[in-house]
């Protein structure tokens, strides 16, 4: 029987100077992770006998973060400066088992959302520049 790596302990992280990383709290889920593309370019000259493609630069795509919103968390509040800024931020997401994702985003939004009987929660939107850098658990 196959076993997965449970969600529960999975951290998320703003690098907000140098080497220093500041958890961001309220994390609950994420998705998006790896899930860009890359551009398809046409290679196809008359000595082709049919169509000839290339790929691209692989396009990291977006990551979207879901948070219980702590207004005074110092995690969050970095995020949302990061998008005040517009500046390129570095990012690590830390999976239970140790496996690390570090990689560098735009902050695009930090929405935040209410309800009937629910907590404020929040979203944001990164959006990944360069590489993915996957680091296996050892």
């Amino acid at each position: 029987m196959a076993t997965g790596i449970n969600t529960a302990g999975t951290k998320l992280e703003i690098n907000t100077t140098g080497t220093t990383y500041l958890q961001v709290k309220g994390f609950t889920d994420f998705s998006g992770l790896g899930g860009g593309s890359a551009a398809v370019i046409d290679t196809t000259d008359f000595d082709s006998v049919a169509k000839e493609k290339s790929m691209g630069l692989p396009d990291e795509g977006q990551v979207s973060v879901n948070l219980i919103f702590i207004s005074k968390d110092a995690g969050q509040l970095a995020v949302r400066a990061a998008r005040g800024t517009r500046a390129a931020t570095k990012f690590r997401l830390t999976l239970i088992d140790g496996t690390k994702y570090d990689f560098t985003a735009f902050v695009l939004t930090f929405e935040r959302t209410g309800g009937q009987d629910d907590v404020v929660k929040a979203s944001a939107n990164l959006e990944v520049t360069g590489a993915v850098l996957e680091t296996a658990a050892v």
